[in-house]
C-alpha cells in the first residue's frame, strides 16, 4: 500500500524553521528564521500504537508526509510548526525505493 495514493491527500502546510541567535542585547537569545513550507500528510498515531509508545521516545509523536524532493536538505536540527505547534524532528524516513515521499517523525516541544 503506497504512502500516499494521490497528492492530493498531502492537505497540511507545515513550515520548516531553524533557531538563530538575535542580535538582541542579551547573549544567547535566539529566533525563528523560517527555511521553507511545504504541503504535508498528517498520520495520527493508532490506539494500539498509543499503548505501545507509552513511556518511550516515539510517546505523543506524529507522523508527517512529505514530498522527499525539497528546495532544502531535511535534517533533525530543523524543527518544524504545524497547526500553532512546534515540533522536534525525531525522525527522518526517506523512500529510497520511489524517491516520492518521505515519512517525519515529530514530536511537540516543551
Amino acid at each position: 500500500m503506497p504512502i500516499v495514493n494521490h497528492p492530493n491527500e498531502l492537505q497540511e502546510r507545515v513550515t520548516f524553521i531553524e533557531l538563530v541567535e538575535s542580535d538582541g542585547p542579551e547573549a544567547g537569545m535566539t529566533e525563528e528564521k523560517e527555511l521553507f513550507s511545504c504541503w504535508a500528510k498528517v498520520r495520527t498515531q493508532l490506539i494500539k500504537d498509543v499503548k505501545e509508545n507509552k513511556l518511550t521516545d516515539y510517546e505523543n509523536t506524529l507522523e508527517l508526509v512529505i514530498r522527499q524532493q525539497q528546495d532544502y536538505a531535511i535534517d533533525n536540527e530543523m524543527l518544524l510548526k504545524w497547526n500553532g505547534n512546534t515540533y522536534n524532528l525525531i525522525e527522518i524516513n526517506p523512500d529510497y525505493a520511489e524517491k516520492a515521499y518521505m515519512v517525519l517523525v515529530v514530536k511537540i516541544r516543551e
